[in-house]
């Protein structure tokens, strides 16, 4: 899933449902074992149903993705991350070392993507595809996910990570870039332009903020009122055990990686039923190599997130997406934003959950191509040679 703080609970649900169903396959086996080898009455029902608990905790998933997902459009390539890349690392002042990635053509106007929490630049697979013949693409991977590392000191607040787009926004030179951020990456590029508002209008020609929020995502999740009832008893507190424990935490993804129950949470959470099998599988996959602590950190960040106050301020194009059944940022929080943010465009995928602009990838990938056409257009200099878009 795509990770905001009240998801915690359901990783850790999970987590432990996992280990209840392989502990438990396990000991129906031994039970019968322990009779038959002294010679005692051996009940076959233990065997049969120990057998059967250890097969669906440990092979369940392909099971589970098979009956989930749809089949693959005829000609539909594999998903992986993005190949011909350049790479750069860059290396902040805490000891960060950010990964990034260019596509495209030299010289072309500048796409900048900001992935999600708990993902890498790979989420970025369709844009590339059919982005990356008409603009230079700039993806990389946010503090300790992905090929980044994380900072000595363990720090993933968003003035931080901002700061990090900041760094990765002076690969596109002097060419104005569209920045364009999907949940935290567009919580992250509010906070950019909070914290740097002389390059709106000068290195920053448009946004394109895709199923985000304003505020707290506690606030702008289903069940908000329980969310933020909770926040302080329940879910800060589980966020610093998910850092303590974070080695068991990894062993019971994996756990619920393998009988399928980490997608199945995917399927319900992050997607309206729009997905494919490989697209289901290739998000489940991202999620689970992310560190448990890194995630944890990341949400005890979020929950001092705050950028209501800039949205006034932003005086370039923007176009605000959205998704009809986002279980992770509620609608309405891109509709506060579309009202808040002056001229702001909106968008708003059906049906869809939280990874919209990958079960609607042509939808989400064709607003942006012209939404980011006008943005380079308006941004032309006075009297001096237009920028090439194709």
């Amino acid at each position: 899933m795509l990770l905001v703080p009240p998801t915690l609970v359901l990783l850790w649900l999970t987590g432990l449902f996992s280990v209840a169903l392989l502990g438990g396959g396990g000991w129906l086996v031994w039970e019968w074992y322990d009779n038959w080898a002294a010679h005692l009455p051996a009940n076959p029902r233990y065997l049969i149903w120990g057998a059967l608990l250890l097969a669906v905790s440990l092979l369940g998933s392909p099971l589970v993705t098979l009956f989930l997902g749809r089949k693959p459009r005829p000609g539909e390539a594999p998903m992986s991350a993005p190949a011909g890349a350049t790479v750069h690392q860059i290396v902040r002042p805490d000891g960060t070392r950010l990964h990034a990635e260019s596509f495209g053509p030299e010289g072309a106007p500048v796409l900048l993507f900001t992935h999600g929490w708990g993902l890498s630049s790979a989420e970025w697979f369709y844009a590339c595809e059919h982005l990356g013949k008409r603009y230079r693409l700039l993806t990389w991977d946010l503090r300790g996910l992905g090929q980044s590392k994380g900072p000595d000191d363990h720090r993933y607040d968003l003035e931080r990570m901002a700061g990090d787009l900041n760094a990765v926004l002076a690969l596109a030179g002097d060419t104005p870039a569209v920045l364009c951020g999907h949940s935290i990456g567009g919580m992250t590029t509010l906070t950019f332009c909070r914290l740097f508002p002389e390059a709106l209008g000068s290195r920053v020609a448009g946004l394109v903020l895709t199923q985000t929020t304003y505020t707290n995502p506690v606030r702008t999740a289903p069940g908000a009122p329980l969310n933020r009832f909770l926040q302080e008893p329940l879910l800060r507190p589980l966020c610093h055990l998910t850092v303590w424990l974070s080695p068991l935490v990894r062993v019971m993804s994996a756990l619920s990686a393998l009988n399928g129950s980490m997608a199945l949470m995917n399927h319900l959470l992050q997607f309206k039923g729009q997905e494919t099998r490989q697209q289901l599988g290739f998000t489940t996959a991202l999620l689970l190599r992310a560190s448990p602590a890194v995630v944890a950190r990341g949400m005890l960040a979020m929950l001092a997130y705050e950028a209501s106050d800039v949205l006034p301020t932003i005086g370039v194009p923007t176009l605000v997406i959205a998704a009809s059944s986002d279980r992770a940022t509620l609608p309405e929080a891109s509709a506060y934003l579309q009202r808040h943010v002056p001229g702001a465009e909106a968008l708003l995928l059906r049906p869809a959950g939280h990874m919209g602009l990958i079960e609607h990838h042509e939808v989400w990938a064709q607003a942006v191509d012209h939404f980011a056409t006008r943005c380079f257009e308006s941004a032309r200099p006075q009297g001096r040679p237009d920028i090439d878009v194709p």
